[in-house]
């Protein structure tokens, strides 16, 4: 009987060794422990107000994200367009976005067309619960050499974002 019993332990666990071997062309095992990363792309719309620093005034556009999560962190990319009623002016921003659980931070490049194209640097911060968070972003276009500075080439902003997963991209 224990010679039996011994057996069919052996044998379980040769079957439960070769199944973590197997993958065919068609995906990953079909069984596994622990969180994956998935890559999801995001899009939403995002609106409010230009409070201290520039031409004050309200502003609503949309964004895209490409982001990484696994568990409460993300990273990625993200593009956003907005129109400035407080500039009549236009915004593009686009950078690198990191996250962790509700917290989150992005930067990168930003240009403002309104009498003429400026380009600079931006910087978000912001608080979210499932699809919506609050931030705060600060922007800054360099004025050209030799040229003086202008009353809005820094901006401050606070606003809100509603964000849906449009795709998600399976990941191993």
């Amino acid at each position: 009987m224990k010679g039996t019993v011994s057996l069919g332990v052996l044998l379980a666990l040769a079957s439960v060794a070769r199944a973590d071997d197997v993958k065919t062309e068609s995906g990953p095992p079909a069984f596994h422990i622990g969180p994956t990363a998935t890559w999801v792309m995001l899009g939403g719309l995002t609106t409010g107000g230009t409070v201290a620093l520039a031409d004050r005034g309200y502003f609503v556009g949309g964004e895209l994200s490409f982001a990484l999560m696994r568990v409460g962190d993300y990273m990625g990319v993200y593009g956003d367009g907005y129109y400035d009623w407080g500039t009549n002016g236009t915004y593009v921003t686009s950078g690198i976005e990191l996250g962790h659980k509700f917290l989150g931070v992005d930067g990168g490049l930003a240009m403002r067309f309104d009498d003429k194209t400026r380009v600079g640097f931006a910087a978000r911060a912001s608080v979210g619960v499932g699809v919506a968070q609050l931030y705060v972003r600060y922007m800054h276009f360099p004025t050209g050499i030799g040229d003086m500075p202008i009353p809005n080439d820094d901006v401050l902003q606070v606003g809100i974002e509603l964000k849906l997963p449009l795709h998600t991209f399976a990941s191993e």
